[in-house]
């Protein structure tokens, strides 16, 4: 009985670490056979609750736009990517805080996101502004901001999913050993989005579309674990599977409702598409 179980945990540990990898992998080739007016179409009617969408702040890939503007884009590729990285580098039950510096240097970043979007709207009504509003500083600022949420949402389902025997008080982000590796690849995905080559388009927007799914159901995840009565009453990964898909089906149903909401807003009061 004892081997069953070390076998069943060591299957669960390799489903695990390769899940991800071998998503990405899929969603990158599958892409290729998908034409991205179709995909442009279904992901901007997917985001459009989350996001205005407006042309003039978004990124372009030739003829198609990418269904989150620039700081959207940068916000959910944040969460996305530092969710992943900390999924991998620390899986279970690292539940402290970050340091005080840490918390100190992410929330420096929203509060550039801040200065930035008060900056831009004061330019959309043709208020004196500090700099040029620009969709690179857009990005970086929403991108900073994203991996902040990351990290917050990461800490958050590490301390109330695990049974506290499972979990210790190793600091859930460091800005130290996480800090590096998450600037590089949003740098690089901040550089892909920017250069916009048309190949690329689908598996970017399905990419974004996987953050937001992701982002939503970090956010329902406590009442999932509460709905499901697991909240601090996890052992193991495989016990997540009801509360991930009572999250994720409460994450794809307010991200359904606020598209349908905003749409119907929009044609009851006609109201011109945002410039």
């Amino acid at each position: 009985m004892a081997g069953k179980t070390a076998a069943r945990s060591v299957v669960f540990a390799v489903i695990r670490e390769l899940f991800l990898p071998a998503a990405l992998l899929l969603v990158v080739l599958g892409s290729w056979l998908v034409s991205p007016s179709q995909v442009e179409l279904a992901t901007r009617a997917a985001l459009h609750g989350l996001c205005a969408q407006r042309p003039s702040h978004s990124f372009w890939f030739g003829p198609y736009q990418l269904p989150f503007d620039a700081r959207m884009t940068g916000i959910y590729a944040g969460s996305l990517f530092t969710v992943a990285w900390l999924a991998l580098r620390h899986p279970r039950g690292a539940a402290g805080p970050p340091s005080r510096g840490t918390i100190v240097a992410l929330a420096v970043g929203i509060l550039f996101l801040g200065i930035d979007g008060l900056n831009a709207l004061a330019a959309d009504l043709h208020f004196p502004t500090l700099y040029e509003p620009r969709n690179p500083l857009r990005y970086l600022t929403g991108a900073w901001t994203g991996l902040a949420l990351g990290a917050l949402l990461w800490w958050v389902f590490q301390a109330i999913t695990w049974r506290p025997a499972c979990r210790h008080p190793a600091p859930s982000f460091s800005l130290a050993g996480d800090g590096l590796p998450l600037v590089l690849a949003l740098a690089a995905f901040g550089w892909l989005v920017m250069t916009g080559p048309i190949s690329w388009y689908v598996p970017v927007a399905l990419v974004l579309l996987l953050a937001a799914v992701v982002t939503l159901t970090l956010f329902v995840w406590p009442i999932a674990l509460l709905v499901t009565r697991r909240f601090e009453g996890v052992d193991r990964w495989s016990e997540l599977l009801v509360p991930g898909i009572v999250a994720l089906a409460f994450a794809i149903s307010v991200m359904t409702a606020t598209s349908l909401l905003r749409f119907a807003v929009e044609a009851a009061l006609d109201i011109p598409p945002l410039q």
